[in-house]
This record gives C-alpha cells, sequence and structure tokens, in this order.
C-alpha cells in the first residue's frame, strides 16, 4: 500500500533538529517506509531519521513529497499529515537577527533602528559591557585529542552501543525533570543519539579501522557538513546540537577527564555567553564583574535562573551565539526586559540604553531612599515585605534593598553540586551567619527540597516516571532521617543567634506536619541533653504547594505555626500543568479565576485559625498582583531581593480598601481575560488631585539627539515622578499621534499630545533643548507634552492644545518663552497664560 503526502513548510525557520525529532519520533512508530522530498532541493531523506529529514534542507513554504509504502501506510499518512499541521504549536520564538521585535518592544526603542537577537528573559534590566564566551570544543579540538588507543571493531562497536544506551538513558531521565526549551533540546538530542542513520555512519568509520573517538567525531562532522549547506541559518546552527551530542557521548564513553573544562574567572565588566552553567560555577564567579549572561540552554526554571533573579542580573535564555561574530572589545546590550541581545549597537541605541540605565538607577535611588521604612499602605495596613535567598551573599545584598525579613532561605542549594552531603558544622556556620546578617528580623529556614527538578546524585533518589509528583521534599525525609534532623539541628543552633523559623516544603497532609513537628521535638531533646542552646519556640511553618493541603488548613494549623503559599509550584499542581513545558503554558494559568479563588480561601482559612500566611513564589514580586494580594488579606509577600525597593514603593500608593474590593470583584471574575483587564488598570489608589503643571515637568536645556529622545526623555520625567506607571505604554500612545500627522506647529515649537489609560494624572510638561531636532519636516526647539488622563474632563485635553498654538502664533510669546532665564520664569510664565 502506497500513500504520499504533499506538504508545504509553514515553519519560518524550516524542519531543523527539534520538528524533524517529532517527525522521526511519530515515523519510527510506522512499520511503512516513509521517504521525504524536497521538491526545491531535490534531496530525499529517510523520516525514520531526524538529521536526514533536516539533510533535505526544507525551508519556510518548501514544497515536499512524502511517500509512505507498507501495510499501515494509509493510517501512518493520517497520522503524519495531523503532525506536520501541528507543527507551528511546538515552536519556539525565533533566535536569530530579524528587523522587527517577535514580541512587544517599546516604540522609542524600535524608533533607533536597532538590529537584535530575540531571546527569552530569565532576569530583567539592562546590561552593556564586553562579552566573554565560554567556548564549546570544536571537531578539530576534538579530533586532536583522540587518545589513540583501539580495539577490533566488534568491541569497539560494543564500547559504543553501551554508550549510546547510557547516555540515552542519561537523556530520558533529564527528559522528566528539564522544563521549558531545555525539555525540547533533551528531545531533540535523544533524537540524535537514536537517529540510525547516525548511528550506521558510526558503525562504518569503525569497521573502515577508526576507533571509537575518532568514528563519533567523524560521522558527527559528516552531518554537519551537510547542514551547513544549507541556505538557512538556523539549520546551520543545529550543527551545535550535533557538536553537543558529541563532546556528551564521548565523556560518557571515555570519563569527565577526557575533556578539558571552561574557566569562568572574570578580569572587567562582562556579559558571560555560555551553553550552560551549574549553579555551583555561578556562585564562584565574581559578581562584581558579572554585569549579565546569556545562557543558551537553561531553562527560566532552572536553579541558575533563579539565582541570577535573585541577585539582579540581566540575564537572556534560548539564543545559540556561539556563532556570532562578537568582537572581545566591543560593547554588546542585554536588554531582559524584551528579552532581546544586541551584538553590534551603533552609536545611537547606546546613547538609549545609557540614558535607559540612568533613568532606572534615578528611580532605583528614589526607592532607596525610603526602602527601610516599614512596608505598609497609604492607609496602614501592614504587609511585611521579605527576600528569597540561597546564600549569605543574597541575604545581604536582600537586607540592603530593604527586606523585612528571610521568607525563604532555599537551603537545598547547600546540598547540591557536591559529592557528599554538607555535615552539621558547615550548615550550623551558615545559618548563624545569616541570622547575625539579619540582625533580629525573621529568617525563614526551607528544609531541603529535593528531588523533581532538583536531583542529588549522592542521595540516589532514583529514575521516576513523574518526578514532579514522586520522591521530593518532605517525602524523602523519613528516608533520610538523619540528614534531615541533622539540618534541623543546624537551624535550631542558628536560632540562638536570632529569629529564626522553619518551613516544610510538599506538604500534602497533616501526618507528615506531625511527624515532622515529633522529629523537631527529638533533635531539640538531643541538643539539651548536648548543652547546645537554641530557641525552643521556634515557630514551624509548612508550604502551601500541593492543592490537598489548602483544604487541611484547620487540622494543619494545629500542629503547624504558619503558611506561606509556594506559588509557582502551587500553580502547577493546580492545573496538572508543568510550568516549564511550553506546550501547556496556556494551562498554566495565575490569572485564572479558580486559582485565584483558591488563594482568596487559604488566605481566609489561615486566618480563621488565627495564623498568618504569606508567598514565596513569583507571584509576591508581582506588581500586576500587588494589590490583589494586599487585598486579599496575604501578610507577607517574599521575593527577590533586587524587586524589593519596587515592590514597596507600589505598596504605598495602594488605598486597603480599595484593594480589598478589587479581590473581591476579582475573584468573582469568570475568565482569565477579565481578571488581567482588571488588574492592568485597577482603581486601588487614593483619589486625590495633583496639578496639572508643576516646575519638576519643565525642562531647560534638555541634551536629546533627535525627536525621539526628546519623547522618550519627557515621558521618563513623568515616571520619576510618578504621574505614569507605564512609561513605555505612554510613549506609545504619544507616538500613535506623531503617525496620524506631526505636531510641529511652526516657529520652532512642537506639541505632541495624547489622552491615555497611562497617565494617572493629567500633565502638561515643556523642554527647551539644547540643539534644535527634525520633528516632521520642522525644525524645533520647544516642546509642549500634553498627557491628559482618560479619566478627565473631555474637553481637557482640546482646551490646553488650543491654548497653547493661539498663543504660539504670537511672536512676543514665543520670544518670552525663547529668553526665560530659568525654570521659575518658565512656571510663572504658563500658569498664567494657561490660567492654571
Amino acid at each position: 500500500m502506497s500513500e504520499i503526502i504533499t506538504y508545504q513548510c509553514e515553519l519560518r525557520d524550516g524542519i531543523h533538529a527539534r520538528p524533524a525529532g517529532h517527525i522521526e519520533r511519530l515515523c519510527n512508530s510506522f512499520q511503512a517506509d516513509v521517504r521525504w522530498k524536497n521538491k526545491r532541493t531535490g534531496v530525499e531523506g529517510c523520516a525514520k531519521s531526524a538529521l536526514s529529514i533536516v539533510a533535505t534542507d526544507t525551508l519556510f513554504n518548501d514544497v515536499c513529497d512524502i511517500t509512505l509504502e507498507g501495510e499501515d501506510a494509509r493510517h501512518a499518512a493520517t497520522e503524519l499529515a495531523a503532525l506536520l499541521k501541528k507543527l507551528p504549536d511546538y515552536e519556539t520564538a525565533p533566535q536569530e537577527e530579524s528587523s522587527g521585535p517577535s514580541g512587544y518592544l517599546p516604540r522609542s526603542l524600535r524608533e533607533t533602528q536597532l538590529s537584535f537577537i530575540q531571546g527569552s528573559r530569565i532576569s530583567g534590566g539592562v546590561a552593556i559591557a564586553k562579552p566573554v564566551i565560554i567556548y564549546s570544543l570544536t571537531f578539530d579540538d576534538l579530533l586532536a585529542r583522540n587518545p589513540g588507543n583501539i580495539t577490533a571493531a566488534t568491541q569497539e562497536k560494543i564500547t559504543l552501543i553501551d554508550g549510546l544506551e547510557a547516555l540515552k538513558g542519561e537523556k530520558q531521565l533529564a527528559l522528566e525533570i528539564k522544563q521549558g526549551v531545555e525539555h525540547d533540546i533533551t528531545q531533540a538530542h535523544i533524537s540524535i543519539i537514536t537517529d540510525s542513520a547516525f548511528q550506521s555512519a558510526i558503525g562504518e568509520y569503525i569497521e573502515n579501522g577508526e576507533n571509537c573517538w575518532s568514528a563519533i567525531i567523524r560521522a558527527a562532522m559528516d552531518f554537519c557538513d551537510i547542514l551547513n549547506r544549507s541556505s538557512s541559518k538556523y539549520i546551520k546552527e543545529r550543527t551545535l546540537d550535533v557538536l553537543d551530542i558529541t563532546t556528551q557521548l564521548l565523556t560518557t564513553i571515555y570519563g569527565t577527564e577526557a575533556l578539558p573544562q571552561n574557566s569562568l574567572e572574570l578580569t572587567h565588566p562582562s556579559i558571560i555567553l555560555a551553553d550552560s552553567l551549574t549553579p555551583s560555577k555561578f556562585l564562584g564567579i565574581n559578581k562584581q564583574w558579572l554585569a549579565g549572561m546569556v545562557l543558551s540552554s537553561t531553562g527560566k526554571t532552572s536553579h541558575t535562573a533563579i539565582l541570577a533573579r535573585s541577585l539582579g542580573i540581566p540575564t537572556l535564555t534560548d539564543i545559540d551565539f556561539l556563532r556570532l561574530a562578537l568582537e572581545p572589545q566591543r560593547d554588546i546590550i542585554i536588554d531582559g526586559n524584551p528579552g532581546i541581545l544586541i551584538t553590534a549597537p551603533d552609536e545611537q541605541v547606546l546613547r538609549y540604553y545609557r540614558h535607559e540605565i540612568a533613568v532606572q538607577e534615578k528611580m532605583q535611588q528614589q526607592m532607596l531612599a525610603t526602602v527601610h521604612q516599614p512596608a505598609a499602605t497609604c492607609d496602614g495596613q501592614r504587609v511585611e515585605i521579605a527576600a528569597n535567598i540561597a546564600s549569605l551573599t543574597e541575604a545581604e545584598a536582600a537586607f540592603r534593598n530593604g527586606a523585612e525579613g528571610v521568607g525563604l532561605f532555599r537551603t537545598e542549594m547547600s546540598f547540591m553540586d557536591r559529592e557528599t552531603p554538607p555535615d552539621y558544622p558547615e550548615l550550623a556556620e551558615l545559618y548563624s551567619r545569616v541570622m547575625a546578617c539579619a540582625d533580629g528580623k525573621p529568617v525563614i529556614f526551607r528544609t531541603f527540597d529535593i528531588g523533581g527538578d532538583k536531583p542529588v546524585d549522592y542521595l540516589r533518589i532514583g529514575e521516576e516516571e513523574n518526578p514532579f509528583l514522586g520522591f521530593r521534599a518532605v517525602r524523602t525525609y523519613p528516608h533520610y532521617r538523619e540528614l534531615f534532623a541533622m539540618q534541623l539541628k543546624a537551624i535550631l543552633a542558628a536560632s540562638a543567634v536570632g529569629n529564626a523559623k522553619i518551613m516544610i516544603p510538599m506538604i500534602a497532609h497533616v501526618d507528615e506536619v506531625m511527624w515532622c513537628r515529633e522529629m523537631l521535638e527529638n533533635v531539640k531533646q538531643s541538643m539539651r541533653a548536648e548543652g547546645i542552646p537554641f530557641d525552643d519556640a521556634i515557630a514551624l511553618g509548612v508550604m502551601l504547594e500541593v492543592p490537598s493541603a489548602i483544604f487541611a488548613i484547620p487540622e494543619i494549623a494545629e500542629h503547624a505555626d504558619f503558611f506561606s503559599v509556594g506559588s509557582n509550584d502551587l500553580t502547577q499542581y493546580f492545573f496538572a500543568a508543568d510550568r516549564g513545558n511550553s506546550q501547556v503554558a496556556m494551562v498554566y494559568d495565575n490569572y485564572a479565576p479558580s486559582f485565584l479563588r483558591a488563594m482568596r480561601y487559604a488566605a481566609d482559612e489561615v486566618h480563621r485559625a488565627g495564623k498568618w500566611i504569606g508567598i514565596c513564589g513569583e507571584l509576591g514580586a508581582s506588581k500586576d498582583f500587588l494589590p490583589l494580594l494586599t487585598g486579599m488579606g496575604f501578610d507577607e509577600l517574599s521575593m527577590s531581593g533586587t524587586a524589593i525597593p519596587g515592590v514597596k514603593h507600589a505598596l504605598r500608593e495602594l488605598d486597603y480598601a480599595k484593594c480589598q474590593q478589587l479581590a473581591q470583584q476579582t475573584v468573582a471574575l469568570k475568565s482569565s481575560a477579565e481578571v488581567k483587564a482588571a488588574l492592568q488598570t485597577p482603581d486601588v489608589k487614593p483619589a486625590s488631585k495633583k496639578p496639572i503643571l508643576a516646575p519638576e515637568f519643565l525642562l531647560c536645556g534638555l541634551e536629546a539627539s533627535d525627536k525621539n529622545e526628546v519623547i522618550k526623555m519627557m515621558t521618563d520625567n513623568l515616571w520619576l515622578h510618578h504621574r505614569t506607571d507605564n512609561r513605555d505604554r505612554l510613549c506609545d500612545d504619544i507616538w500613535a499621534r506623531e503617525d496620524s500627522f506631526s505636531t510641529a506647529v511652526g516657529y520652532g515649537f512642537a506639541i505632541p499630545h495624547t489622552k491615555s489609560d497611562h497617565i494617572e494624572y493629567s500633565t502638561i510638561s515643556m523642554a527647551t533643548l539644547a540643539t534644535p531636532v527634525t520633528w516632521g519636516d520642522q525644525q524645533v526647539e520647544t516642546v509642549f507634552m500634553l498627557t491628559v488622563s482618560k479619566s478627565a474632563d473631555p474637553n481637557e485635553h482640546m482646551k490646553y492644545f488650543s491654548t497653547l498654538a493661539r498663543k504660539l502664533m504670537k511672536e512676543d510669546f514665543r520670544n518670552e518663552i525663547k529668553h526665560a532665564e530659568n525654570v521659575t520664569v518658565l512656571y510663572n510664565l504658563m500658569i498664567q497664560t494657561l490660567n492654571i
């Protein structure tokens, strides 16, 4: 039986490793032979080999004939056609340079005409520094390191098969714990490892007299030559996948010592570009010189990513950087907010980002000025703002940023990336130093959360089909009873120094809490016998991550002193959706009304039991959710130390009564879209009126090189004076008017204006320019900018615009503006002119 499918490629990057892997895996489930022929290139390949498919050089819009022959050909054709239709849904964001963004970029940034590479944000912020690449070895490097020993061809093949099986097993285990793009890359790598064409090519080289080392490399080079003949840069870059598997297979067979390790020493401000970076290596980097990172295959929920966020280091992922033409002495730029890497910024782009860094620093300084004041709403409702940390260094940084305590100390970081577990003296010293740093503020030590996505080799937890639902966190403690008791002892010893608390992760029912309480009492008893001081009244809390625990709060509260929501895990368990799996990203939804009702229920139940409740997941730092969580009554929000100043500032602008109303209204909504809309522009600030004109909005001698810089600088000034919470969107609204018609009105003046949801208090800004700029077809040296709130009087917008336009027709008025000596003179002139 024979079937033919005519397929036109809809993937903008063509059929590269990941989609080819999907096709290969499906085709290998058929008995039928499946041949893939690209009509443009004339190249034909076996669809049961991912590398053979990629070698056909199938690009966007290419038409291919896929021939299926065999008894199940008709069924196979139906299944394959369905998969081909779904392939675009599996694709991630493009990773090559483009002329425009795949996601949102501020209009003011787009006006710079920058060229960039789109990645994914791990940690926001901007960094400008020299690149430092952690290079992978080339194929030539690998060939040169051939150990030289060779056995009979049959033995070499056995060595190869054993190595392939071992690496495949390792990858399949990793597949269960990898997330997001890491998961996709691991799956693509399994396709290469199991690829029949690749294995056959290695076997042929062995039969021709090569040892296993050389045969693997030469077979890989052959396939890379095929990929490099593609006209698609993206497909060419898939050679890195083959190179990656080659080095992993060599170390699997010949040992980790067979290849050198990369050095991470830095001597100047640097942006590290690395294909992978373990937490221990990351922690060993001198942070004085680390400006940012690009991690090509590190998922957003990896521990390195968590550490990068906690230290506020701008970090990107999903960028294949090893083929980029980077100049070691030329600055590159990371913009973590839209997730882009700029490898060759011109002067205009550098000006934009230098200004952006300066503006962000000014805002940061404003917030730091009051950061050590207690966190509370404008009407006095206290919400403790704490930090998530994993080290003493992070604790020190967090308290400098105004942390009122540590809401989550990820203690498992001390157990990872090592061959043996830490001992009591090591942990007791670390914990005691953190307590001394806290200087009386509370520190919550989460006991080790190992398993799931955090395996530790020396504990030998073993392979599990569903590790996130398996043997992890508190579930491992009875098995590793002595290790758990040792950690409790170290925390108790630290409690003699300050206000320490203990928190147990992954609690599912009350029996687990009772067992942990019993263990804690046993450790206390032994410490009394040893004469080791500790706080006998130390609080024991639990994390709400497993949904069942929410409905067991009353009985758990009889044995626990406090609760803290781990919003990341709670969301994924609530929806049964892996938070790192892009294919179920739409299911993992913090905005879902059902999830928010669960959060509200948890807060109410904990308070009903007379206990306090916090949040230590990523939601705690979300400004979108801040008024909602405050209104729900959460007593504490814990987040990365760098987020604390901004959250404290935002909290002080909230009206608690209005936040409560928002919470009540939001949980009654019926869709995520409705929740998002409600949280975008919530009415949660006290009713107040601010003057439409103030001296701080009059800028004299503004140093701007073009119209775009003028608009951005004036909008940034509104942000620095808290007239807008979203300067980028406000800037977009101003440009929307400019796109319709230029607002230059002649005589060297322009009046850009907008009515926007993104200006909280209507404002008139003014700027005299140090040098004229081109505005449409005119030269402009003075700018009036009207930003009017949509809630303002409908006539307010045009009233001021028309008044200014009429006045500017008069030469005397224009001269008064041009000859004004200072801001005070300008301010008084504007007050009189506009009758304010």
